[in-house]
């Protein structure tokens, strides 16, 4: 939604009206980049109260890390994650996070090509 100015414009409205309403704004994005590199982007992150970033690339650590203000510390988890592995961020808390899913979870998210073949025989099986 961010590429086309209408778009972004209507979603950064949306999150500045949401806290008169007692609304939240979900945004989910598998590049940071896209909001850093829009105009309403960046005013989207830094005024969002929670944050949670998971393994970044090294093209874009930098930046990240600037527009959130993140320690080398946290660059560096965030260069090194593990699925699961994640920077929480709460106002001016961060803390790093080490997400589990259960069983039930696990098989509804996977995309793993092996368990998701493992999971339609289990069910052929049944």
């Amino acid at each position: 939604m961010l590429k086309y100015k209408e778009s972004a414009d209507f979603m950064f409205g949306i999150a500045k009206r949401s806290r008169k309403y007692y609304l939240g704004l979900t945004t989910i994005t598998q590049d940071i980049d896209d909001f850093l590199s829009s105009p309403y982007g960046l005013p989207l992150i830094t005024n969002s109260a929670l944050k949670l970033l998971f393994k970044q690339s090294s093209a874009s650590i930098d930046k990240i890390g600037e527009a959130l203000h993140l320690t080398e510390i946290e660059k560096a988890v965030l260069l090194q994650a593990q699925v699961g592995t994640g920077l929480f961020m709460a106002g001016n808390d961060h803390a790093i996070i080490q997400i589990i899913p259960s069983y039930t979870e696990d098989q509804l998210i996977t995309s793993d090509p092996q368990q998701l073949m493992a999971i339609k025989n289990a069910k052929l099986a049944d």
